[in-house]
């Protein structure tokens, strides 16, 4: 009887321990997720930031005042009051062009 009874103990306290090792590693590992969770959320506002911040950024190169500057540089000119030709079918306006471009044009027709 004595030896059944220390069996049982045995048997208990190893249950014990077991129900204690597994509630410590259920700890651990949500502390582990809550750790990847916060991790995440971190990732999450550094990127929204930066997907702000290049939006701006793309914005700010498409505006007209600096797509005019990047053309200046390049050496684009604005074309001449002649030069433009209208999709619509309507005819371009007749008056001639003033620029170093019409005058070009006019010496070649001369010839």
């Amino acid at each position: 009887m004595l030896k059944k009874t220390r069996n049982y103990r045995l048997a208990a306290l190893g249950g014990l321990c077991a129900v204690f090792f597994l509630f410590a590693w259920e700890n651990v590992q949500a502390v582990k997720l809550g750790y990847n969770i916060e991790k995440l959320r971190h990732e999450i506002k550094d990127l929204e930031s930066a997907n702000t911040y290049l939006k701006k950024e793309i914005q700010a190169s498409l505006s007209p005042e600096k797509l005019e500057a990047e053309a200046t540089k390049l050496g684009m000119v604005y074309p001449e009051p002649g030069a433009i030709v209208m999709l619509d079918g309507a005819p371009a306006p007749k008056t001639a062009g003033r620029g170093w471009l019409a005058k070009l044009f006019r010496l070649n027709k001369a010839s």
